[in-house]
């Protein structure tokens, strides 16, 4: 039996679509189902979702909770007409796919919009869905994007091969955008009863909040050189080991900070070395190899959690590099429940998993049920719809449509 979905958030009432694999457009309709939407997955009739499998399920567990699962084949006759008729009770549509694809299929915007005019959509791609065709039609994923956006140059060390920053940055970069700007365009239709496309292409978000790089080489020439682990402007930004092994990340940055945190290392803030005002410690400096040098001294005497407290007490930024271990028993995590647990849609297997995000006073959100089995959900939705009894055995009969019993892929 399928779990009533509760009244709850501040997005209840509204409905979304969501089509897509890995984590963009899936995360996007993620933080509309944490907040109450009635969030439908379209999975692929016919073949797995890969977010079902790998890492032992993870991806699906944890980021498709309280969604309802639709495997069904909208490409062809007779699901194409049934897909159609959900669209017209849909508020939002959220696609991940190469850029073009839905037009190629017959589901341009303008179909869409005549089965329902008020359609917010939001499609995300590794390009884009216009421009030169021959990047449009690309397959892209998270490391590509950041390839061709920019920004994977500037990951790694001096001197050595660029590398992808994790996780996953231009996957979740493309799902906040997408959710942003769908419930701007909400709110818009409340103006004018019309709908919105929006093109969001992940190589161009990617670029887009990269601060200041970019405009500082289109004016200047003034291009980016990798940092790696320590800052290239100041002393004491970076990581740093300690006694016992720990990693922690200091920044000595502000006046206020120098001024608090040089004498925990034995040195004077208004000294010539460190005259009073200054912010920063430049490197390549005399007062950067003094500065260093007491810091590795200091270091050398703690482990990474007397150095993280000594720093607050100093006024000095500074944290452990966590892992999930210390994660789980950290007193702010505890205290702001960042994990929790939730019962699967098997009705009986607890998962733990990280909480939803951010925090709501008036209107919190929730989990109210596991990620769904493949099309658990097909018979309600498509009942919901008014879609005839005939018709449904029709679709499956014609593996238009698919479902199967809860698998806990955690477990293979």
């Amino acid at each position: 039996m399928p779990t009533p979905k509760p009244d709850f958030g501040m997005l209840s009432g509204y409905r979304v679509v969501m089509m897509g694999l890995s984590v963009a457009a899936p995360f996007a309709g993620q933080l509309y189902a944490e907040h109450g939407a009635d969030v439908i997955w379209i999975e692929n009739p016919k073949v797995v979702d890969s977010c079902r499998t790998a890492r032992k399920g993870g991806p699906w567990q944890q980021d498709r909770r309280n969604m309802r699962s639709l495997a069904i084949d909208y490409f062809h006759e007779g699901g194409k007409e049934v897909f159609l008729e959900l669209i017209k009770t849909t508020d939002v549509l959220i696609e991940g796919s190469v850029g073009g694809r839905f037009d190629k299929i017959g589901l341009s915007d303008e179909v869409l919009w005549e089965a329902n005019p008020g359609l917010v959509i939001a499609h995300i791609s590794g390009y884009g869905q216009t421009g030169d065709p021959k990047y449009v039609s690309r397959p892209s994923y998270d490391p590509t994007a950041q390839a061709f956006g920019c920004l994977m140059r500037m990951n790694g060390m001096s001197g050595q091969p660029s590398i992808p920053a994790m996780v996953f940055p231009g996957d979740y970069t493309a799902s906040f955008y997408a959710f942003g700007m769908t419930v701007a365009a909400l709110l818009k239709r409340t103006q004018t009863g019309k709908g919105e496309s929006i093109d969001i292409a992940q190589f161009e978000l990617l670029l887009r909040i990269q601060a200041n790089y970019p405009i500082d080489y289109l004016r200047f020439g003034l291009d980016y050189t990798k940092e790696g682990n320590h800052s290239l402007i100041c002393a004491g930004y970076g990581t740093y080991t300690c006694a016992d092994g720990g990693e922690v990340y200091i920044l000595y940055l502000g006046s206020g900070v120098l001024s608090k945190g040089l004498p925990l290392l034995g040195l004077e803030y208004g000294s010539e070395l460190f005259p009073a005002g200054s912010s920063l410690v430049p490197v390549n400096t005399p007062a950067a190899e003094v500065f260093e040098a007491a810091l590795a001294d200091f270091l050398s005497q703690h482990t990474a959690v007397e150095a993280e407290q000594l720093f607050y007490e100093y006024g000095v930024p500074c944290s452990l590099i966590m892992d999930y271990e210390q994660a789980k028993t950290n007193s702010q995590y505890v205290a702001r429940e960042v994990f929790t647990t939730w019962t699967a849609s098997d009705g009986v297997t607890e998962l733990p998993g990280v909480n939803v995000m951010p925090k709501l006073k008036n209107n919190p959100g929730r989990v109210w049920r596991g990620a769904p089995a493949i099309g658990m959900d097909n018979d309600d939705i498509l009942a919901e719809l008014g879609v005839p009894a005939d018709v449904v055995e029709r679709l499956y009969a014609e593996n238009k449509l698919s479902k199967s019993e809860y698998h806990d892929y955690a477990l293979d």
